[in-house]
């Protein structure tokens, strides 16, 4: 879920606000301070989280419809034949994102939140691989992985820790 945009504003106008306070033009010994105030360095690092943030949930919501696309409705009890099908497009799909969010540069404050969407993505390479391998062995155990899946797979706790670090859900499409 996307923050609120009163809440974006409110934090570009105090980061504003703060930067624009936070400059002085007063001379005292022909010095200047080069380091920031504290509350200026807070709001610039909060910044640079929701500019990462932006960034990564930006290629999210790109994602999520051409996964929606290629797999027929993001569906996944689709016959296996289906599945074998996108498979293909699926996957460059997934690499092509990757090769994106490895683009994004993470600042030091968003570490965690990066952290937490690299567990969802290891999470989300899992639940695939166990998927491909359960179609290579074939129609019942695939079935079986797909029903595994949609009864469990939800309340993974990477999913929770993704969105509350701040990335859309559409992030789902990874």
């Amino acid at each position: 879920m996307a923050p609120p945009r009163s809440r974006i504003v409110a934090l570009v106008l105090a980061g504003t606000c703060a930067i624009v306070c936070g400059c002085s033009s007063s001379k005292t010994t022909g010095h200047t301070s080069a380091a920031p105030s504290p509350s200026t360095s807070v709001d610039a690092g909060a910044q640079l989280v929701q500019k990462y943030l932006d960034a990564v949930n930006a290629l999210c919501d790109a994602l999520l419809p051409k996964v929606v696309a290629v797999t027929n409705g993001g569906r996944l009890d689709i016959p296996l034949k289906d599945f074998f099908a996108q498979l293909p497009a699926h996957a460059k799909l997934r690499s092509d994102f990757d090769q994106a969010l490895a683009r994004v540069p993470v600042p030091p404050q968003a570490q965690d939140k990066a952290s937490a969407l690299a567990a969802y993505i290891r999470f989300a390479n899992q639940l695939d691989a166990k998927r491909l391998a359960a179609a290579r062995a074939g129609a019942a155990a695939y079935a079986k992985e797909i029903s595994a899946e949609l009864t469990s797979a939800a309340d993974d706790p990477s999913i929770a820790a993704r969105n509350a670090a701040g990335f859309h859900e559409s992030c789902d499409a990874r």
